[in-house]
């Protein structure tokens, strides 16, 4: 009977993709670049009387996100969970009074607690 000596610790995370990010946020960096690209297409389209640029600036912005969000979410995440930049996110959204999503559930409140016990209690002051 064999056994298996170890258990692979990233066995249940997402695949890297491309530029050590995943499916999801390659996708993610993808549509903020294509959405930041939108309004400079519309300026230039306008300017220039092409009504081509604007898509053509929003997928070019879509890929430079792409190519530079991977190595800046490379940098956020380094040794640490996959999941740790999204709760990261969550938070600061829910402590500036932004609660998405399970970020309603999250402790934002921190206060120090006293344990010291009220003189003239148990004969002791």
């Amino acid at each position: 009977m064999s056994t298996i000596a170890f258990i692979p610790k990233r066995l249940n995370e997402p695949p890297v993709v491309f530029r050590g990010m995943t499916g999801r946020e390659v996708g993610i960096m993808a549509l903020i670049g294509f959405v930041a690209g939108l309004p400079m297409g519309v300026i230039s389209a306008w300017a220039l009387g092409m009504f081509a640029m604007v898509p053509t600036l929003a997928f070019a912005m879509a890929g430079m996100f792409l190519v530079f969000g991977g190595t800046v979410m490379r940098r956020l995440r380094r040794g640490r969970s996959t999941i740790w930049l999204y709760r990261n996110l969550q938070w600061q959204l829910a402590v500036r009074g932004f609660p998405l999503g399970e970020g309603r559930s999250l402790i934002i409140r921190s206060e120090v607690y006293r344990t010291r016990r009220a003189k003239g209690r148990g004969g002791r002051s």
